[in-house]
């Protein structure tokens, strides 16, 4: 059985958890009620936690994950080159 994501599958997933980040940062903009943004926070980190263990490694989906709710999960503004 392989461990590799369906090819249609990635890229709806990866659009899903971008969904949440900008729902998330949108609730945090307009102070949006906390139990609201808590829900939020807990889809982006159990949807990029269980992607990262599923397909770890460089390049795979759970790195793209990883990367793409680190930001607002960690509240981290990275100014970095790669």
């Amino acid at each position: 059985m392989s461990c590799e994501p369906l090819p249609g599958n990635t890229e709806q997933v990866l659009a899903y958890l971008s969904q949440l980040t900008k729902d998330l940062k949108k609730a945090r903009s307009v102070e949006d009620g906390e139990n609201y943004q808590a829900y939020l926070h807990g889809q982006l980190y159990g949807a990029a936690l269980v992607l990262r263990l599923l397909y770890p490694g460089p390049g795979k989906l759970g790195e793209k994950a990883a990367l793409l709710v680190r930001p607002v999960i960690t509240e981290h503004e990275c100014q970095c080159d790669d």
